[in-house]
């Protein structure tokens, strides 16, 4: 399975549960044109009933050979379901992986449903063990099921199958999902998610590196219009 192959597939498992309505993107950001055409770069976003916004982004660079995908699940802010990420960089003899569910509670009873799961999922696997460190501003997010860092190319498959494993579950609570009627409770779905998306905007470091190959103007168009 290719880098596509998996953004296809992780698209099409959550129209097994919502109905998605594709939302237009300015050319210039769903294709952005890179310096001396070294990137190519494909942009998306969805909206559906429990999703404010769900992006997809295909980039690939020819020198040094990169194939990367992300795919980050908004929440509509009346519903307490976490924020799912993945993050896909395949290099010549690495993979860069992130895999998070990014909760707005960590209650018992929230962990219960949406993380301790996925912990049982994540045991099945040989341990993602990884040097790198998390980023600071990422901590906050971080939980016992998450995965991050740098693995041998050897584990993509195993991070690729954790990853539908992952997505078929979450998609699961996300198909009977209730809206949220406690105003207090809604007012912190709606603070969190707005963190979330400041964080992406200001404190993800991907946005300075891709500047370099298509401008800051484009870039940060991108982070502010699309990604979030």
């Amino acid at each position: 399975m290719d880098q596509d192959q998996r953004l296809e597939t992780i698209v099409e498992r959550l129209r097994g549960v919502e109905a998605l309505e594709e939302i237009p993107i300015p050319q210039e950001l769903a294709e952005p044109r890179s310096f001396l055409k070294v990137l190519r770069a494909n942009h998306y976003n969805w909206s559906s009933q429990r999703f404010r916004k769900i992006f997809g982004m295909r980039f690939r660079v020819k020198v040094p050979r990169i194939e990367q995908l992300n795919s980050i699940f908004y929440p509509r802010d009346n519903y307490d379901v976490p924020v799912f990420i993945f993050f896909c960089m395949l290099t010549k003899r690495k993979v860069i992986a992130h895999l998070n569910v990014c909760c707005p509670f960590d209650d018992a009873d929230y962990r219960a449903r949406w993380v301790d799961p996925l912990v049982q999922i994540l045991d099945r696997y040989e341990p993602f063990t990884s040097n790198d460190r998390y980023p600071e501003w990422m901590k906050k997010y971080r939980n016992d099921s998450t995965i991050y860092g740098l693995f041998p190319r050897d584990r993509l498959d195993d991070i690729s199958d954790c990853c539908f494993e992952y997505l078929d579950y979450y998609l699961s609570q996300v198909a009977v999902a209730e809206p949220v009627t406690d105003p207090a409770r809604r007012e912190a779905v709606s603070r969190f998610l707005d963190q979330w998306v400041d964080d992406i905007r200001t404190q993800d470091k991907a946005q300075g590196m891709i500047a370099k190959m298509i401008g800051a103007d484009t870039a940060r168009r991108i982070f502010y219009e699309v990604t979030t």
